[in-house]
This record gives structure tokens, C-alpha cells and sequence, in this order.
């Protein structure tokens, strides 16, 4: 029973850390790296749970799956619930105050609650995701070293439990790791699940697929793969390599029941799916096949940004490894230990490499690419990297303490960009919503500035502003099923790019008169009206709207800091917000 009980506490603490460690992680990010961490995640939630919000187009035309929303709505309805009984209480609480400011303070709490809730309970939630995912990267880790090194879970030389200590070091000090993986993006839960998925496979050729832990890795990756229809490369590469290993030893009854197993999962799983899509859509929606249709059929995904076929190799793998770079450069010539045969198994070491050779080639072909992309690989970059360093520490021990602190330089160099990135780099378009958030009555808010620069009612969350309205920039659907869509397609404009093609003519065209209401053209419609609090980035100020603003009734009424530089010139400077006052 003792070491039961000391192999539960052990695993038991691993998790706390973790836990705690991401939801501080969590909590302290406050800043904007890409629209899709708010617009596919937390928007489709909260207009799910509130009633009010703007679905992007993706929604639209049904090509994402509502299953990682649907985990925030449930996060919005608790929060809504806590929220409710706090408004009881205070209510049956004011009865008993006598004066009237403290009355009003008291009904207030409620509000209050429910919008910090708003805020924050979706942080803590992925950062409760993201420690369990971590954490079965880490048994993972441990799991392949013991089979591919010959250890045991109770070795007396301690490397078992060196592996799980330099794997959960390397893990929660990597730069990409502290910057991404608590953020609401599809990615970091597809992470996540193919941690689990990868913990729960049948590393041993076969002898495994009867048992209920393989049973679950299969229904975790298929369901991760019907969120991301990607991940399926990490899954057809093991899938090969466990029906070759049946095979090679004959063992047909036990193909035969994996076929059957395979099938029944991957109903069981799609109907499941299914549910939670229809909850949300209404009606019976595949996103996976939209989603492939999209991204693969078609040249579409092109209008998002192309990139040099080298991108994933010189930026997106750097970026992923940080400062784990030499060690999974050594790590890559590291196999199993020869003396150890286990089980008649494919090297699972040789699995891992061949599964991130096939996927960096495969999304390498695709033109359009993300860091993001790549970020299920990153369970296999750790364990390659961590396996290096305990090979390493073996062959080399440093007896030198100074030394020894002094390679604790790069992962507290690396956590502290990470810190800063998430505290301060492109905070601005996350500010200006807490700051119209607290502004009294609103009429209308617009934002003239690249699309989707800002959160939206995930951040603002009130729906007493008659008019709230931002540039657009869909994407040409209407060339889908067009054969010449790859000649078409570098000619489309969105809205966004008449903007700031001429900023003047848009405005001239799109907006009637600034100064006053009878320089209007009589019959003439325009798109936008002058909103009550207008909101624009301080390149745009400077281009135009400096020029344009002066003299008239809008006054700059905030600033915010959003970032020192930025890879998009539209977006540089500071956010600034303007109030129409009468004079």
C-alpha cells in the first residue's frame, strides 16, 4: 500500500503545480497575439450564454466545430448562475440598509461579479485544461523512457524521476508554451487532447488494444481531430505503424478487432460531436468536411497569408523549442537502449521522428501557415528534448554550482519574454473594452481599423449600445466553387484593404459629412454614421485622421499603450478613443 499511496501523492503534487503555475499563467495574460483566440473561442460562447455577440463568418458558413465553445459557455452559465444568487442575496441584504449610496453600492456587486467573471473564469478554465494536458505530456515523457530505456517506475538510480523532473521543467519554461497554451485557442486544446491521446496509446505493438486506456487515447483522437482535421497526420503515421507491427507478427484476430474497435469509436465519437454541433447550429452541420473543403480544396485559406515553403523548418520549430534547440538537435540521433528489446515493438522513438518528419513536410506544402499549426508536435519536441538532457546530464554531470545556476539563465530568460509578451505587447485592444465597458450610457461605438483588431462582447459584454460596428474583411465564399479562383483570388479586396487603400475615399464614400448634417448629398446612403465613441489605432491618426478630426466636435477622451512595434504597420502606436461632444 505505501507505494501506492507515494505514487498517487507523487502524481497528485505534479498536477497541483502545474495547475497552479497555468492559472497564474492564465490570469496574467492580458494581451492580443491573434483574433482567433477571442473570435472562434469565447465570442461563439458568449452568444450562446448571453443572447448577444458577432459571429464571424466561420459560424456563418458552419466551418468550426462548436465542442472547445461549448466548454466556455458552460464556464459563462456558471458564472451567470453564481451570479444570479449573488443578486438574492444582496437584494435581501439592501433591505436591511438604510442609507441609499450603500443601497446602490450593495445592487451593484452583482454586475460586478458577473463581469470580472466574465473576464477571468475563462483563464482559469484553460489553464486547468492546460496543466492537464501537460501533465499527461509529462507521464508520457516518463512512460516512453521507462519502455524504450529499460527503467523502471521505482528505479534506485532516480532516473525515472529525473526524466519527470527535467520534462516538467522544460514544459513550464518554454517560451511558446508560457505565451500560447493558456490562451483560448483551438490549438492549445488540440495540444492538450494529444497529450492525452499520446499517454493512453498502445506503444507496445499490439499487445494493448483490448484494454479500456487504449480505448480512450482512440476516442481522444478522434475527437481532437474532428476539432482539427490536421491532427490526423500524427494519427495515420501511428496507426500505420501499430497495424504494420499486427501484421509482421501475425496476429490477425487482433487487426480484426482493432478494425471493429476503430469503427465503433469513430461513430460513437462523430455522433457525439454531432450533438454539440446541432445544439449550436441548429441543424445537422459537418464542420470537418467545410473545414477541409476550405483549407484544402480550394485556395481560400490563401487569403489569410502565404508563406515560403521553409517556414515551419526556419521559424514555426525555433519558436515552438526555445531554448530547447541543442538538446533536440542531439535529441534526434538518441534511439532506445539497444540492450532493451521491448516487447518486439517498432522503436517508438523512430515513430515519434517519422511522425514529425510526415507532418512538417505535409503542412509545409500548404501555403498558408501559422506557429500555431504546428503546436500538437510539441508532446514530441519535449520528449526528444528531454530525453537529450537526461542522456546528456549522465554522460556530463556538472559538478559546478556556478555552472549549474548558470544554465537556469535561458528558461528564466525565456519566461520573462513570455511574461512580457502576455502583460504588455498588443494590450491596448484589450483595455479599450474594459474602458467602454465602464463608460455610462453609450449610444454607438465603431472601430475604424483592420478587422477584428479588437476582442468584442467577450471583453465589452453589454448589449445597451444600439449601435456597435467594426471594418469588415470577409473572405471571397463566393469563389469556392469556382474554377478560377486562384486566378480571382489575389484581385479580391475585403474592406479592410479599400480602407487603407485610400482612407480618404473610403471615408468620403462610406461616411457622410463630419461637420455638419447639411452637407449631406440628398438620396445618398451611407454604410457607416459617425459613432458616439470612435475608436482607431495612432497610424491611422497620423495618415489621416489627425487632418480629419480637427476642428470637430470629437475629442480624444483615452489612450492606451499597445504595443512598441508591430509585423502589421496598420496596427502600430497606441489605441486611441474619441467621444463626440456636443459644443
Amino acid at each position: 500500500m505505501k507505494p501506492i499511496k507515494a505514487l498517487f501523492k507523487r502524481r497528485t503534487r505534479l498536477l497541483v503545480v502545474l495547475s497552479t503555475f497555468r492559472i497564474i499563467n492564465a490570469l496574467s495574460t492580458r494581451t492580443f497575439f491573434q483574433a482567433d483566440e477571442f473570435w472562434q473561442a469565447l465570442e461563439p460562447a458568449h452568444y450562446k450564454a448571453f443572447g448577444y455577440g458577432q459571429l464571424s463568418w466561420e459560424w456563418g458558413y458552419g466551418l468550426r466545430s462548436y465542442a472547445f465553445p461549448l466548454i466556455f459557455e458552460i464556464t459563462y452559465r456558471f458564472v451567470d448562475a453564481i451570479c444570479f444568487l449573488s443578486s438574492v442575496l444582496t437584494w435581501g441584504l439592501s433591505k436591511c440598509v438604510v442609507s441609499d449610496e450603500n443601497v446602490q453600492l450593495i445592487q451593484g456587486i452583482p454586475d460586478i461579479l458577473e463581469y470580472y467573471g466574465v473576464i477571468y473564469a475563462p483563464k482559469v478554465v484553460m489553464g486547468v485544461i492546460a496543466a492537464v494536458g501537460e501533465y499527461h505530456m509529462v507521464k508520457f515523457i516518463q512512460k516512453l523512457y521507462i519502455m524504450t530505456m529499460g527503467k523502471t517506475s521505482d528505479d534506485k538510480h532516480g532516473d525515472v524521476s529525473r526524466i519527470t523532473r527535467i520534462s516538467t521543467i522544460l514544459t513550464l519554461t518554454n517560451f511558446f508554451n508560457c505565451f500560447l497554451i493558456t490562451r483560448t485557442f483551438i490549438n492549445s486544446f488540440e495540444l492538450c487532447l494529444t497529450s492525452i491521446a499520446l499517454f493512453y496509446w498502445d506503444w507496445t505493438g499490439g499487445d494493448l488494444i483490448h484494454g479500456a486506456d487504449f480505448t480512450k487515447s482512440l476516442v481522444v483522437a478522434i475527437f481532437t481531430c474532428l476539432q482539427r482535421p490536421s491532427n490526423v497526420l500524427i494519427w495515420l503515421v501511428l496507426g500505420f505503424f501499430l497495424v504494420l507491427q499486427l501484421v509482421w507478427r501475425k496476429r490477425f484476430p487482433s487487426l480484426v478487432y482493432l478494425g471493429c474497435k476503430i469503427s465503433f469509436v469513430l461513430i460513437a465519437v462523430m455522433l457525439f460531436n454531432c450533438a454539440i454541433d446541432y445544439y449550436f447550429y441548429g441543424e445537422l452541420v459537418f464542420p470537418v468536411f467545410r473545414f477541409l473543403k476550405f483549407n484544402f480544396t480550394s485556395p481560400l485559406s490563401n487569403f489569410y497569408g502565404v508563406s515560403p515553403w521553409h517556414f515551419h523548418l526556419t521559424q514555426s520549430v525555433p519558436i515552438l523549442l526555445g531554448f530547447n534547440i541543442p538538446l533536440f538537435l542531439y535529441g534526434l540521433f538518441i534511439g532506445s537502449n539497444k540492450r532493451h528489446k521491448p516487447m518486439r515493438a517498432i522503436d517508438p522513438l523512430k515513430q515519434i521522428k517519422i511522425v514529425i518528419l510526415i507532418n512538417l513536410v505535409a503542412l509545409s506544402s500548404l501555403k498558408h501557415k501559422e506557429f500555431r499549426f504546428l503546436y500538437p508536435l510539441q508532446p514530441l519536441f519535449t520528449l526528444i528534448s528531454s530525453f537529450a538532457l537526461v542522456g546528456l546530464a549522465a554522460k556530463y554531470p556538472i559538478k559546478s554550482h556556478a555552472l549549474n545556476n548558470l544554465l537556469w539563465v535561458l528558461p528564466f530568460i525565456s519566461m520573462f519574454a513570455a511574461l512580457f509578451l502576455n502583460s504588455f505587447n498588443e494590450a491596448g485592444v484589450v483595455s479599450v473594452m474594459n474602458f467602454l465597458h465602464n463608460e455610462p450610457a453609450i449610444d454607438s461605438v465603431g472601430f475604424i481599423m483592420p478587422c477584428h483588431s479588437t476582442t468584442w462582447q467577450s471583453h465589452l459584454h453589454r448589449n445597451d449600445i444600439e449601435q456597435l460596428w467594426a471594418i469588415t474583411c470577409e473572405p471571397p465564399l463566393h469563389l469556392l466553387n469556382d474554377p478560377k479562383a486562384h486566378e480571382k483570388l489575389p484581385n479580391y479586396m475585403d474592406e479592410s484593404d479599400y480602407l487603407y487603400e485610400n482612407v480618404p475615399g473610403f471615408i468620403y464614400k462610406n461616411f457622410p459629412p463630419l461637420f455638419r448634417e447639411s452637407l449631406r448629398s440628398p438620396g445618398k446612403q451611407y454604410k457607416y454614421e459617425w459613432p458616439e465613441y470612435l475608436v482607431i489605432f495612432e497610424h491611422l491618426k497620423n495618415l489621416y485622421f489627425d487632418r480629419l478630426l480637427k476642428d470637430s466636435n470629437y475629442i480624444e477622451v483615452a489612450r492606451f499603450f499597445n504595443s512598441f512595434t508591430h509585423w502589421d504597420s496598420r496596427r502600430q502606436g497606441d489605441v486611441l478613443v474619441y467621444q463626440k461632444v456636443n459644443r
